[in-house]
């Protein structure tokens, strides 16, 4: 297999860990597991000059005792970091992971491993596979039932790892049962569950709960009920949609897309009192970053990143005219499910108020990048503009999109896609195309 084309201040450990070969050696010296291809295992990539994180996956267990077999990696090239990392995180996470895995540090590579689930930053994380502890925390996810009259059933505990960003937020599909103590009845319950950090996870449960009471009188879409949090705060859970996602192939697309722009033009339409998400000035510091960071990853490219940058900058105050909205924050095509013919909205994580056209330019360049083309991709947006309260210009849809555009700019990179500096060249290609159209 060919080497991965790395940016040129990626680490040396990170380059040895996707030939294989650091991988291999940690594996017979007993410190990871064994993996089939190290490079399709990592499913977190966060990278840093000279350093980076890689969340590592393997075998994926499901049981209430037994996590995924995973390890954080924190690489860095300066040998005295590494071993400073290694020396605070075996401090802060001494007890080995489920499987006897314990924290290490590989001089060679400068790579400290990390096992899950033992991130100190969501300690709750843990305490998911310690089933005398979640019986406890699972109570309170029983709606409109006495808590003191249930107890979980330990060997019908299910659990799926859906996401996990290292020191932020775990995502888990739960499937319990519980049993009445003096009565033959049982509950089973599916669950979309979500433990966060401490610092976040207050106001992420919070802000569920106001957009679950919003949206239950809407028209146009459904949204996944909010079941509520667990004594501790650091757990919350909605209920599990069982719908189906969309497809892009589908000969129906066009209608489908219709309704999810109705479903969102009625969504920004809630008149709901969220955290004010980023301003303009703030939108161009944001830029000025994805700048830095592009041209840092390729900079061979650097006149074409500043190019695009400078111009996006220079647009972005045109948006402070506009109204505020009740905005995703993070939109894209697998945010929707369908039940019953009905479009279901999901993951609020990132919602606030903000400018209703950054939704819509997510959303279509997601579909860009899916294939969809122009025309079908429009009906998106005539479904938002027949149900939306207020106009969405052009000039303003560009700003938009070629900010999604940016942004998604290095997401092949994070995937390891071998054709990332291509699928760069192609995002900037596509700012200057929409620039172009928006100046005709």
């Amino acid at each position: 297999m060919s080497e991965f084309p790395l940016p040129p201040d990626a680490p040396q450990g990170l380059a040895q860990l996707l030939s294989g070969d650091l991988w291999n050696r940690l594996v017979a010296e007993e410190k990871v597991f064994p993996l089939a291809s190290p490079r399709l295992a990592i499913k977190y990539l966060r990278l840093k000059p000279n350093s980076a994180r890689v969340f590592m996956l393997g075998e994926m267990r499901d049981g209430a005792s037994t996590p995924p077999e995973g390890i954080l990696l924190k690489i860095h090239d300066d040998p005295e970091r590494s071993r400073m990392t290694y020396e605070k995180e075996k401090t802060r996470r001494p007890l080995p992971s489920p499987d006897g895995w314990h924290t290490f540090l590989d001089p060679g590579s400068g790579v400290v491993g990390l096992p899950f689930p033992n991130d100190p930053e969501i300690p709750e994380l843990r305490r998911i596979y310690e089933p005398d502890r979640f019986r406890r925390l699972a109570l309170d996810f029983l709606a409109d039932r006495p808590r003191d009259q249930w107890r979980l059933q330990r060997s019908l505990t299910r659990f799926q790892l859906l996401a996990y960003k290292p020191g932020r937020r775990a995502v888990l599909k739960a499937k319990l049962k519980f049993r009445h103590l003096t009565e033959n009845l049982k509950v089973r319950v599916r669950l979309h569950l979500k433990i966060e950090n401490k610092r976040t996870a207050l106001l992420s449960s919070s802000q569920a709960e106001l957009i679950d009471a919003a949206t239950t009188g809407c028209q146009g879409f459904l949204t996944p009920k909010f079941l509520g949090c667990a004594s501790n705060r650091s757990l919350y859970a909605h209920e599990w949609v069982q719908g189906s996602s969309v497809d892009v192939n589908s000969k129906d697309l066009s209608d489908t897309l219709t309704s999810l722009g109705k479903a969102m033009g009625e969504f920004h339409s809630i008149p709901l009192d969220l955290p004010s998400l980023l301003p303009p000035p703030m939108i161009i510091d944001e830029i000025n970053a994805i700048r830095n960071d592009l041209t840092r990853l390729y900079p061979e490219q650097a006149k074409q990143i500043d190019f695009v940058t400078t111009e996006l900058a220079r647009r972005v105050p045109d948006l402070s005219i506009l109204p505020s909205s009740l905005l995703h924050g993070d939109l894209h095509l697998g945010q929707f499910l369908i039940q019953d013919s009905k479009p279901v909205i999901v993951d609020f994580d990132r919602s606030g108020r903000g400018y209703g056209c950054l939704d819509i330019g997510s959303m279509l360049e997601d579909l860009r990048i899916r294939g969809v083309e122009e025309d079908v991709a429009n009906h998106f947006l005539e479904g938002y503009r027949s149900a939306a309260s207020s106009e969405l210009h052009p000039r303003n849809l560009g700003i938009a999109r070629s900010l999604a555009v940016l942004r998604r700019a290095v997401e092949p990179l994070r995937s390891l896609d071998f054709s990332w500096r291509e699928k760069m060249n192609e995002s900037l290609e596509e700012c200057e195309r929409i620039f172009e159209g928006d100046s005709e």
